[in-house]
């Protein structure tokens, strides 16, 4: 067993392997994982998908038969911008409790927790079939040069039956419970362009051209003024319901799934970053986010572009909005491509790993639940669901140290933070949920 001093350490000096994308630089990081590796003698290796773009997997096989299992972490990290942080941000620094930095949360923490508990279920055996850990580059810029290009190049070595990953594990508190949630699914990203062809005409006269610019302007009032209809997953409804259940509202349940009165109990609550959430999640959303057209300030643009930001639900693909935007824009003369695609991923949860999860939580913290969660985001488990059918949850056990609207702040923000704490309830849960789950195959 490690302490929460070996951990504290290791994450500082992560944290101080500057790995921003763009551009990365992960190599670095990753060697400093396969020191701690090599240190306990245990087989692994670093490829790189282009130079300095290095991702390190280590692995181990147990002489008795069962599931495989990958552990999986990223580490590069988002930009910091040190004028705006309390701490240096690649410091590192161990001070109050907590380790400060930029990827303490997102993902060098989650790194390093992993690190050592493979370490631990490596050096007593407490596994079977084959263990796995990864820690990949380029998460934060789509994954392609990491995770998704290790599924594709080396895929002996991390397919997996089963994937523990970022995106999930975080208590929520409640009023007469606390809920504790797992990532077991994420939306699709579908990205779009819209164009819209109009007539040029002097500026000085409007009506004597076909202003593209306000076609591209009635089309993002219309997607503003009809959203999607509310359509709760089996997923979401239970964690939904689980929320509110905590909370000793689980009345409102049926009121937040109809599609007629969803939005209007919506409206109605007072925690905004609250409802921002539950909106993302009850619905396929479209966001309108870059709109460029015209050239010269005096002539009306003939031409005008519209890029948005769509994100579909499990069950829902590209040709759902398509018809979404013909019945949406009816009238509207546009053409439509379609410029990324990621379809959504689900796992399911009636599993012995989830069911590990949950026992091993509840026997941790007293009065506490686990719920399934949908993420409006996107994480690298959707490669291995997608490529081997891998059942995969986001599970980094943390408790509310910090109220969870300041921990949703720090992912990407100033003064990200763990505390020593958490790093030992982390590795705890963590351990003992593989120990749990091997015993229960």
């Amino acid at each position: 067993m490690f302490s929460k001093e070996n951990i504290a350490e290791f994450l500082s000096q992560l944290i101080q392997v500057d790995t921003t994308n763009p551009p990365g630089n992960e190599t670095p990081a990753a060697k400093l994982v396969a020191e701690k590796l090599d240190e306990h003698g245990i087989e692994n290796k670093i490829f790189e998908s282009e130079p300095g773009r290095g991702s390190i997997v280590a692995w181990a096989e147990s002489k008795e038969p069962g599931p495989s299992l990958l552990l999986l972490s990223h580490l590069d990290v988002v930009p910091a911008s040190p004028e705006e942080w309390s701490v240096d941000p690649f410091s590192g620094v161990i001070k109050d409790g907590f380790v400060w930095g930029r990827g303490a949360l997102d993902d060098k923490g989650p790194a390093a927790v992993e690190l050592f508990t493979f370490i631990s279920l490596v050096e007593t055996g407490k596994f079977k079939g084959k263990l796995i850990y990864a820690a990949t580059a380029d998460e934060e810029m789509g994954g392609r040069k990491g995770a998704g290009w290790l599924v594709d190049k080396h895929p002996e070595l991390v397919k997996a039956d089963y994937v523990i990953n970022e995106g999930g594990g975080v208590e929520i508190p409640g009023k007469r419970r606390s809920v504790f949630i797992v990532q077991t699914a994420e939306k699709g990203v579908y990205w779009l362009k819209l164009a819209f062809k109009g007539k040029p005409g002097h500026a000085s006269m409007p009506k004597a051209g076909e202003n593209a610019v306000l076609t591209a302007a009635e089309a993002v009032k219309r997607i503003n003024e009809h959203p999607p209809p509310i359509h709760a997953t089996s997923h979401v409804k239970i964690f939904v319901e689980k929320m509110l259940a905590a909370n000793g509202a689980k009345w409102l349940a049926p009121i937040l799934f109809n599609p007629l009165f969803g939005d209007v109990a919506l409206n109605r609550m007072p925690d905004k970053q609250l409802v921002a959430m539950l909106d993302a999640m009850l619905r396929n959303t479209l966001a309108p986010t870059v709109i460029s057209g015209g050239g010269k300030v005096n002539i009306i643009p003939s031409s005008c572009e519209l890029k948005i930001d769509c994100r579909l639900l499990p069950g829902h693909d590209d040709k759902w909005a398509e018809d979404y935007l013909k019945r949406t824009l009816e009238g509207l003369d546009y053409e439509l491509e379609f410029i990324h695609r990621e379809p959504p991923t689900e796992s399911p949860i009636n599993t012995p790993l989830y069911r590990a999860i949950t026992e091993t939580v509840k026997a941790e913290v007293k009065n506490a639940d686990v719920s399934p969660f949908m993420s409006t985001g996107g994480t690298d488990s959707r490669f291995f669901r997608r490529k081997f059918g891998s059942i995969a949850y986001g599970f980094t056990p943390l408790r509310a140290d910090i109220p969870f609207s300041e921990i949703l702040k720090m992912i990407h923000g100033i003064d990200e933070r763990i505390s020593l704490r958490n790093l030992e309830f982390s590795y705890k849960i963590l351990l003992n949920t593989a120990i749990q789950f091997y015993s229960s195959i």
